[in-house]
């Protein structure tokens, strides 16, 4: 019974590393492939990660796309690099938080290689496509919403990351990572204001960096001169 389980693991795995890599010429990354009333859909999936139902149907995707190396944009574990590994991930299970982060740092990471004048062309979805497709898939998840409120906060798109921060903290308005986020937000918008209220939630729920707090301080000292 263990050697037919165990085949049948080589087996997805195998599958799992010909969908990785197949047909990525097809990601349509001005419509993220999202159907407006139509589900998202994949080869095996697609999963919801705040879902406790989808739980036991994770575990086979991450052993065979999603490690540490590939967490922290190291290596990939079905190629040199982790860019193949990231898209199966993030179609078969679409709000995976983790691997949501680490597509958008790696999206950054590939445009810092550019040269200058050079156009960005990404082989799979872009950062803000894998976003996009997590929220349609799941709505209430306030976490993906908030990853994508962070992704336009580091490409400068202030106003739209406000938005985004509002939909997850219409969700969740006492998580203290959602407001410490929103909080550094307002500091890069000059609001001190809101800053201060937000970084009052984060903190008294337990927020540990002192980054927000330090951030307000010195906009403090600025205003003042």
């Amino acid at each position: 019974m263990r050697e037919r389980s165990k085949i049948n693991f080589i087996i997805l795995a195998a599958l799992f590393i010909f969908y990785s890599t197949a047909n990525a010429a097809d990601r349509n990354n001005t419509t993220c492939d999202i159907e407006m009333g139509y589900p998202l859909t994949n080869a095996y999936g697609p999963w919801d990660y705040t879902n406790s139902n989808h739980e036991d149907k994770l575990p086979i995707v991450l052993r065979a796309h999603f490690n540490r190396d590939v967490a922290s944009l190291t290596k990939g574990m079905t190629g040199l690099m982790p860019h193949g590994d990231l898209d199966y991930t993030l179609r078969a299970i679409p709000n995976y938080h983790p691997a949501l982060f680490s597509v958008y740092q790696l999206e950054k990471k590939d445009r810092n290689k550019l040269k200058p004048g050079e156009l960005y062309k990404p082989k799979y979805y872009t950062a803000e496509c894998y976003l996009k497709r997590a929220i349609y898939l799941q709505p209430k998840d306030h976490i993906s919403r908030m990853l994508y409120g962070m992704y336009l906060q580091q490409n400068k798109q202030f106003t739209k990351a406000e938005v985004e921060y509002k939909h997850a903290l219409a969700l969740q308005p006492n998580d203290p990572e959602l407001n410490y986020n929103i909080g550094l937000l307002y500091t890069e918008m000059k609001l001190i204001n809101k800053a201060s209220e937000h970084a009052k939630i984060a903190y008294a729920a337990g927020h540990p960096l002192p980054g927000l707090k330090n951030k307000i301080a010195k906009l403090k000292q600025e205003q003042n001169k």
